[in-house]
């Protein structure tokens, strides 16, 4: 019995690590398919803003808000959005940052005490401040008052593209052209490729779980620890077809396992983008290859079930992490054969798996082959390219392991 749970355990890890993909384009609901940044909040929702206003998805319904259903809203092209933890959103473009209530949008300008009208990224403190980055540096809001920090306080021309908190308190700007900038509430101090960063053009920050301090830049990321002591570099995260190798960033995030996700996109050449994720020390990468709708990434957001959202010019893809717990199929039950299979796997498929989904799951847990089915069918999966080995065949929530030589 004790072998029969090791074994079990086994197949159940490899196969929750198993990634599945799931798209939405205009088609489904979005106002736009050029969706430009992502966030989540606490009740299942995720926002989206679009080229063609904002976009709320509870998993199973759209709602959609734009200037004329939402007069306060600055701008339908919105291109930072954040849910704050009191649920409170707030939304930045080229008109202004727009902050909604739970019911009406307020819009606040230059005019109103902001660096700039045009917002590049939204951020909230641990103490609920927000951080509003702009082309001329970044506003600080306390609930209250804005204040603007910009080159004449201490900040290197170029604006500001993101802002973390560190966990001895100071504020650590992305700055587009300068690095990074340090603010320990007084003075701004920069931290430059001189220390170690692989670039001074920084466009992405997050701080891990241990304090330490990755700072996304147009070849690559750069990570700190707390104090900003230089760590590691890291320029080749998503596998870019020759010549391209540094790999420019567009975003940061983390999931509740402390896997560091990251964007990734160049423009110039040719169109070229995916995502990556940093785990037990290793880059694996996922792109329109695997099912990510499109190669123009934008933005990455985590929700609060650890399911990656990517937004680009082409939708939006969920990828999700695969079922919790699976069913083992028992031996005289079995539908997969031969066991082991040289060239073709055959599947037979019951009227009760009418509606499942057959995956094969491979040792290190990624699917090599994906596919719903018609009852009473039988499936050939080609096998001839794969290597030898152990694998885990799924069929809805149950499974059996196939030996492929």
């Amino acid at each position: 019995m004790k072998s029969i749970l090791l074994i079990l355990g086994l197949v159940l890890s490899i196969y929750s690590s198993a990634q599945s993909f799931e798209s939405f384009t205009d088609a489904d609901g979005l106002p736009s398919n050029n969706v430009l940044c992502i966030s989540s909040d606490n009740a299942g929702k995720t926002w989206f803003g679009t080229q063609a206003g904002i976009a709320i998805y509870d998993g199973t319904t759209w709602e959609i808000m734009n200037t004329t259903s939402h007069p306060g809203l600055a701008h339908n092209n919105v291109s930072s959005i954040l849910v704050a933890s009191n649920g409170d959103v707030w939304s930045g473009g080229d008109f202004g940052a727009s902050h909604y209530n739970g019911t009406t949008w307020t819009t606040y300008k230059a005019a109103d005490g902001l660096g700039s009208s045009r917002i590049t990224n939204i951020s909230e403190m641990e103490n609920g401040d927000i951080w509003l980055s702009d082309f001329n540096g970044a506003t600080h809001y306390d609930g209250t008052t804005f204040t603007a920090y910009k080159s004449a306080d201490g900040l290197p021309f170029g604006g500001v593209e993101d802002v973390v908190e560190a966990d001895n308190g100071n504020i650590i700007m992305a700055t587009g052209l300068g690095g990074i900038a340090v603010f320990d509430g007084t003075s701004f101090t920069l931290v430059t490729e001189s220390a170690g960063l692989v670039s001074n053009n920084t466009t992405a920050l997050l701080k891990d779980k241990d304090g330490n301090i990755w700072v996304g830049t147009g070849s690559g990321v750069s990570v700190f620890d707390g104090e900003l002591n230089w760590l590691t570099n890291h320029t080749r995260m998503y596998i870019m077809p020759a010549p391209d190798t540094l790999n420019p960033v567009e975003n940061l995030a983390m999931d509740s396992d402390g896997n560091v996700w990251v964007g990734v996109y160049v423009d110039y050449l040719v169109t070229v983008g995916g995502i990556a994720k940093f785990s037990d020390e290793s880059w694996t990468d996922y792109d329109n290859t695997d099912g990510i709708v499109g190669p123009t990434i934008r933005d990455i957001a985590i929700d609060q079930n650890d399911n990656i959202w990517v937004a680009t010019s082409a939708g939006v893809t969920q990828i999700s992490s695969g079922a919790a717990s699976l069913e083992l199929i028992a031996k005289d039950e079995t539908k997969a054969f031969p066991n082991p299979a040289n060239d073709v796997l055959n599947v037979k498929l019951s009227s009760e798996d009418a509606n499942s989904k057959v995956s094969l799951i491979n040792r290190m847990g990624t699917e090599v082959y994906g596919n719903r089915t018609p009852a009473h069918s039988q499936l050939k999966i080609d096998v001839s390219s794969l290597t030898s080995g152990i694998y885990t065949l799924v069929i809805g929530d149950r499974y059996t392991r196939v030996m492929v030589e």
